[in-house]
């Protein structure tokens, strides 16, 4: 099962962000983009590895992205107590965390973004995922 089948809600609300920025400023191109969500998973991957994360060095239309889908899967994010986490029943089984979850939406976003760049130019990712989000 990807994450398509797992995530369909997270990975939409991270599009429709970026879909929303794009509408509102025709500048924004897919390398803003990928700047935006590298720097996300970095975050995220910090967060995970139960590191600080670092501010990123970015501006303009990357920090747009940055801070507006950030928003929307911190607004997801629901509080934890550690008696609310399920248990684990072997090394095998491991149920992922929000942010394990957030980090490979991220990712899977991130491989789409390279796709229909390289197949479309540099709108292609935004030309493409336009047509999907209301």
């Amino acid at each position: 099962m990807g994450l398509e089948d797992s995530h369909p809600d997270i990975l939409q609300n991270i599009e429709f962000m970026i879909v929303r920025i794009y509408k509102e400023n025709g500048e924004l191109r897919d390398k803003n983009v990928m700047k935006g969500l590298e720097a996300l998973k970095k975050h995220y991957h910090a967060l995970v590895t139960r590191k600080n994360p670092v501010d990123p060095s970015l501006k303009g239309l990357e920090l747009d992205i940055y801070k507006e889908v950030m928003f929307i899967l911190e607004k997801r994010r629901t509080p934890t107590k550690e008696e609310d986490q399920p248990r684990r029943f072997s090394r095998a089984f491991k149920v992922p965390t929000q942010d394990e979850i957030f980090l490979a939406c991220l990712g899977k976003i991130e491989k789409s973004v390279k796709f229909w760049n390289k197949e479309r130019g540099e709108r292609g990712y935004l030309d493409f995922v336009k047509h999907y989000i209301l």
